[in-house]
């Protein structure tokens, strides 16, 4: 029996907020697109919610808010319950947390961060008119792409799935926007602890100072942030001592109004004129939207930001023959996270022992700090020796291998890098070849990113991982070597 999902192939899985739910990257086998798909047990109490959301935000007509595409009943089979999907269009591009985290948390200039808060109030206000709110806006669920236009996620359905920070939605969503024109304009987040963490590094995104009971005003952060700036932030945000003399914004409308006089006077074309700003703040590697999803998830911080596979392999995924849906059983989701046995340098084309032959994969790429890669210390990590080139002297790379004890389904590979991201290749084997080519590709990841998360778009079986680096970046304290370090690595199998 057909089910009205056999025209989708599910490439990701994105986040999972709770049991009844999920978050997928998806290809429309039909249409020839990439996809995001959001899926709820039918019985969920939620269900009636989600369909008017979907409904609801459908009616928008704003290129600024992604589009939802289409809204799927899944009949109940014998191995799962009966779903909702909603099908919602997929666009290339960036995070606001992915950009900030590019730029190290480093504020943007004041033009650049009105122009973008413009544009999402702008695109709320018009959903506000007709009462339509958003109900859970993060820096995750605003993405500029690479053609430096601003989209927003979620609308609606994110504060039904993932729920809502305050039952007043309104009020939330003007909350919301002095909350980004705050983590913008300081380059730390006021938003609760379980948006701005993830569970490999809860620390990561550095979150804004309290004064008591309440957060610190923007010119406490940052001392240029100009005086009505600084104003409308605190008229907005709930957490915010309201400035002498002022009222409370009330609205979405009054937000705009206010942002849009001082838009006036700071520079109205500062996106159009520099657009091409977000695209060299070390984001180069195209990611999905769907990413984006994932900042907003639940008050259980499941939430995970993710880091795409590169160009090359979402080409590849797209690209490749289309094969049969696999199933929306929630029971396959990605939970786990697997012990290691044990991990290794990997250096086959080394020479140790100065014999003028390559030693396989015995050779000691300072393999007594490898067990510093899995060791779970922020302070400890392997690193590789010191090149004068980036091929590791013509080596043609350096890596370590993963014991992980017996075969698993790997879901995904999740490297910390200890200074500068390094191009990665991550392959799964069950015994360990010597050539790094012979091994199942899993997934590659270009240079430029401290942290990445691997994954591929079809179920990996291996006992040993292999992350292969083929270039390696020059190094923080000696500019003209060439060196990488790694400093924690997580792999998560299949359920």
């Amino acid at each position: 029996m057909s089910s009205p999902l056999d025209r989708y192939r599910l490439i990701e899985h994105l986040i999972v907020p709770d049991q009844s739910s999920a978050y997928w990257r998806g290809y429309d086998l039909t249409l020839d697109r990439e996809v995001l798909i959001r899926t709820l047990v039918a019985a969920d109490p939620r269900a009636a919610a989600l369909r008017e959301a979907a409904r609801s935000s459908a009616m928008i007509e704003d290129r600024r808010l992604i589009r939802v595409l289409d809204v799927i009943e899944v009949p109940a089979t014998q191995t799962q319950p009966a779903l909702i999907a909603v099908i919602n269009e997929w666009v290339q591009g960036h995070t606001l947390a992915q950009i900030m985290e590019s730029r190290q948390w480093q504020p943007l200039d004041v033009d650049q961060a009105v122009g973008i808060v413009w544009e999402v109030a702008q695109a709320l206000h018009r959903a506000h008119e007709l009462r339509i709110r958003h109900g859970r806006l993060m820096p995750t669920s605003v993405v500029m792409t690479d053609a430096a236009e601003v989209r927003i996620v979620g609308m609606s359905i994110d504060a039904v799935l993932l729920g809502a920070p305050h039952e007043d939605l309104i009020r939330s969503d003007v909350d919301a926007l002095g909350g980004l024109l705050y983590f913008l304009l300081t380059g730390k987040s006021p938003f609760f602890a379980t948006t701005v963490s993830t569970p490999d590094d809860p620390d990561e995104i550095p979150a804004a100072p309290r004064h008591g009971d309440y957060l610190a005003s923007a010119s406490d952060v940052r001392a240029d942030v100009p005086g009505p700036l600084d104003v409308l932030i605190g008229r907005s945000m709930i957490e915010m001592k309201r400035p002498r003399g002022t009222a409370k914004i009330r609205n979405v409308d009054e937000f705009l109004t206010e942002l849009t006089k001082i838009r006036d006077h700071v520079d109205p074309v500062a996106i159009a004129r520099d657009s091409n700003v977000f695209i060299s703040w070390g984001l180069r590697a195209v990611i999905g939207l769907a990413i984006v999803a994932g900042i907003g998830i639940s008050v259980v911080a499941y939430r995970q930001l993710f880091v795409g596979t590169g160009t090359e392999q979402r080409q590849a995924a797209v690209a490749a023959t289309p094969t049969p849906s696999p199933s929306f059983s929630l029971s396959t989701l990605p939970a786990q996270i697997l012990p290691i046995t044990s991990i290794i340098s990997f250096d086959p084309f080394g020479d140790d022992n100065g014999d003028g032959n390559t030693d396989g994969i015995s050779g000691r790429e300072r393999d007594a700090l490898a067990k510093n890669a899995v060791d779970a210390s922020k302070t400890t990590s392997w690193k590789s020796a010191k090149y004068n080139s980036a091929d590791a002297d013509g080596k043609g790379g350096v890596g370590l291998v993963l014991d992980l004890g017996s075969p698993q389904s790997i879901a995904s590979i999740t490297v910390k890098f200890g200074e500068v991201g390094a191009p990665i290749r991550a392959s799964v084997a069950n015994t360990m070849a010597a050539n790094p080519d012979q091994w199942t590709n899993v997934a590659n990841a270009p240079a430029g990113k401290n942290r990445v998360t691997l994954r591929s778009p079809r179920v990996v079986t291996g006992q040993y991982v292999l992350l292969w680096f083929p270039k390696l970046p020059p190094s923080v304290q000696n500019p003209d070597k060439h060196q990488v370090r790694v400093s924690n690595v997580i792999v998560r199998g299949q359920q």
